[in-house]
This record gives C-alpha cells, structure tokens and sequence, in this order.
C-alpha cells in the first residue's frame, strides 16, 4: 500500500486484543502503521484470578465497598498488564473504557463513547468481535460488536457537542477465534461463517506469546498461553498451510482491479507438499 494504515483494535475483555490479533497488531506496527487499543471493560469481575477463583467456595462474600475496593484494585492490576504486552507489541494508544464485565448491555452512552473516539482517531481499519458470537445475547463478546456497530454507523454522522467531523472505516474484521472456531454448541454450531482472511504470524509468535505472558492475572502467562497458540493459531495456520495465523472475517467485500492472487498462493504452488509440511511444522518455544 502507498499510504500507512490507521488501524484501531477492540476488544471486550483486557486480553481480547491479544489474544485474537496480537500477531497482525506486531506486523501493523513494525510497518510503521498506526495502531490504537480500545478495551472496553475491566474484566475483574469474571476474568480476574484473584476475584473470580477467591470468591468461588466461599461462605460469604465481602460487603459490597470492600469487594467494590477489589474491583477496582485488580481493574489497575489489569491494565497494567495491558499496557506491558502493547509495548511489547508496538502500541502506544490505549483506551480503557472500564464498563463492567460481568453486565455488558449495548447501550447509548457506551456507543455515544465510542463513536466520538472514531470521529476522534479516525481508523482506516477496525478489528473487533463477530456480532453474534456465541448466543449473541449474552455473550460479552458478541455485545461488544454490536457496541461497535452502533458506534461505526453513529460515527458515519454529526453529533451536538462533538466539533469532529463524521468518519466512516474503509473496512471491519472480525475476530475469527470464537466466531468461525470449530462449532462446540448449538450457538456456534448455526453461524454459518468462516474466516475469509489469515494473517501468518509465524514470524512474530514469540512476540505474541511474550504478550500473552503478562496476563498473569487472567491466567494467560505460561502453559495456557503456549496451549493457546498451538491449538488456535497453530489451527489456523494449517487451514493456511503455514505453522501459526490468526483469522479474521472481514465485514465487506472487496472490490479489486485485478484477480487478488496472493504472493503466498503463489509460493505453494511452486512447493512439494514435503517443502510445505516443513515450513509449517514450526512450533513456538515452550520456555
């Protein structure tokens, strides 16, 4: 491309982003491209260690101050550890919106938010979560898309109070992990998608795999985040016939001059199928 990407990634939970394009983030940011991280809760009441593991066998809960006091304790322990695995990837611009985790509705100050940061920053690119992952009705991740759809076609419009002008994405993706994974339940089992896009992240794993490390208190760091890239990205980079990818689903398609044959399709079709099983049979370390 002859001019650099502004590309704005959001997520529901702080290990969303990632968790589902912390690869695709690395390649954007070495390239010289803008990216920006929006996440929009604090993720302490459920994906906390601390507060979800110290609660569960309890006879009692805290009173409400006291386990308020936590939430917002553990919310700080969190975005630290956010903003440690964004620098780790090359991103500077992080959003913290701190809606509640646990009761994530699609509401009007989350999308009048929202789309004001769009006018603001201006995304040619938006990563986000496929609508209706999941139920689509419950699922933090599914709200989370619709969240943001509001916010995209709000942001295509003027708003009294905000002196930035309307602003419309060239293009959405949707994460393709928990969308288009392999179905495990009759909500998955209708959706009917499927990643249309992979992103090779073999060459920048180790970067990935040292983010999802500082996401000790959501139980990424060690074991989970190695089994995590093996059987995710590890599975997506065999659809692609490459060792790691991330996937997406992209929102619109996309019109071409000329037939999109890829510089990677092109390069298997000149390869063994002994050549290609060696190239993908890279693994990431396991120290």
């Amino acid at each position: 491309m002859a001019e650099s990407l502004r590309i704005l990634v959001i997520g529901a939970h702080p290990a969303d982003i990632f968790d589902q394009s912390g690869g695709t983030m690395a390649h954007h940011t070495a390239r010289g491209d803008w990216v920006g991280c929006v996440v929009l809760t604090h993720g302490a009441r459920v994906h906390d260690k601390v507060i979800s593991d110290s609660m569960h066998g309890r006879k009692t809960i805290p009173e409400a101050s006291a386990l308020e006091e936590m939430i917002e304790e553990r919310s700080d322990v969190k975005a630290q550890e956010v903003r440690r695995a964004c620098g780790l990837l090359g991103v500077e611009d992080l959003y913290f919106f701190g809606a509640d985790d646990s009761i994530l509705l699609v509401t009007e100050e989350l999308v009048r938010r929202l789309a004001r940061l769009l006018r603001e920053l201006r995304p040619n690119v938006i990563l986000t979560h496929y609508p209706k992952e999941g139920d689509g009705v419950a699922q933090p991740h599914a709200i989370t898309g619709q969240i943001v759809m509001h916010a995209i076609h709000f942001a295509h419009s003027v708003d009294p109070g905000d002196r930035n002008p309307p602003t419309k994405a060239a293009q959405v993706f949707f994460f393709g992990t928990g969308a288009a994974a392999v179905p495990s339940d009759v909500w998955s089992a209708r959706i009917g998608v499927y990643n249309d896009v992979l992103i090779e992240i073999t060459d920048v794993v180790d970067k990935k795999l040292a983010a999802l490390d500082c996401l000790e208190s959501q139980g990424y760091g060690g074991a989970y985040a190695r089994k995590r890239i093996e059987t995710s990205d590890g599975a997506f980079g065999v659809g692609g016939r490459v060792a790691y990818a991330e996937g997406f689903i992209k929102m619109d398609a996309e019109v071409h001059t000329y037939l999109p044959v890829t510089s990677h399709a092109l390069r298997l079709a000149k390869e063994s199928d002994h050549e290609m099983m060696r190239r993908h049979s890279y693994r990431v370390r396991v120290d």
